[in-house]
């Protein structure tokens, strides 16, 4: 299985959005996905519909060494995808995890036991707390979407400085799979000089595919659907889908 987090330090940088539409689009691939919502806002929990009730959630799964993925995950009503669900009270999770040895390798340890699986997504927070880096040292790639804005440059700077002490300190197997810009206002100069700098600094990161900014996306997520359900034939489900092949080829299938 294929583990990847997506992070960003600064939030509304479209990573609830990335994680849903990328876990269908992999899924519409022909890859079977566990997506994982680590942060306590529960975005991608709470815009995606399961077909089971939610019994246990991404807390439980860390706090109880009985609990298996396999006992945590629930079915979705997107085809192929598998949902292991935020708690609004990750913060107790967080104070535990932070007095326990060797806690940062929790979801790891869990995750190395899941089967049945081809691509797991994990949706994080912005702070860098100890689920954060339990994502990170579980993951073999980090993710890192953009808005063509220019503070949101500011937030990479941070994620590639914590994503450089994790793989130096914790986890040498985690790379970069790539950065995009999710969130992008093409008729805007400042937003096309915002991804040229990006370009020109990390250019074998950048990945060609963008995501315009679209309200089909934001009303697809009100409606607890993806992109490619609620609009098949926009370009924001083009661009998704173009999206997920080039991280697809990037990873290698």
């Amino acid at each position: 299985m294929t583990i990847i987090t997506i992070g960003q330090r600064k939030g509304g940088n479209g990573k609830s959005t990335s994680a849903l539409n990328l876990a269908e689009a992999f899924a519409l691939s022909g890859k079977r996905v566990l997506l994982i919502d680590l942060d306590d806002q529960k975005n991608s929990t709470s815009a995606i519909a399961t077909a089971t009730p939610v019994l246990h959630s991404v807390e439980d799964l860390l706090l109880h060494s009985d609990l298996a993925v396999s006992a945590v995950a629930v079915p979705t009503t997107w085809n192929g995808v598998s949902l292991i669900a935020a708690s609004a009270s990750l913060s107790g999770a967080i104070r535990e995890l932070d007095g326990e040895v060797g806690s940062h390798l929790v979801l790891k340890e869990k995750l190395l036991q899941a089967e049945g699986y081809d691509i797991c997504l994990i949706d994080t927070s912005p702070s860098l707390n100890i689920l954060v880096v339990n994502a990170l040292c579980a993951s073999r790639y980090l993710f890192i979407p953009l808005s063509s804005k220019y503070f949101s440059l500011q937030g990479l700077g941070q994620t590639l400085e914590a994503f450089g002490k994790v793989k130096s300190r914790l986890n040498a197997e985690l790379s970069i799979l790539g950065l995009a810009f999710v969130i992008h206002d093409g008729r805007s100069a400042l937003a096309r000089e915002v991804i040229k700098k990006a370009q020109d600094e990390y250019p074998e990161l950048v990945c060609a595919a963008a995501i315009g900014q679209n309200i089909k996306i934001e009303e697809a997520q009100v409606m607890r659907q993806s992109i490619f359900t609620y609009a098949p034939h926009d370009r924001g489900s083009a661009q998704y889908r173009a999206l997920a092949d080039e991280l697809l080829s990037r990873i290698g299938g």
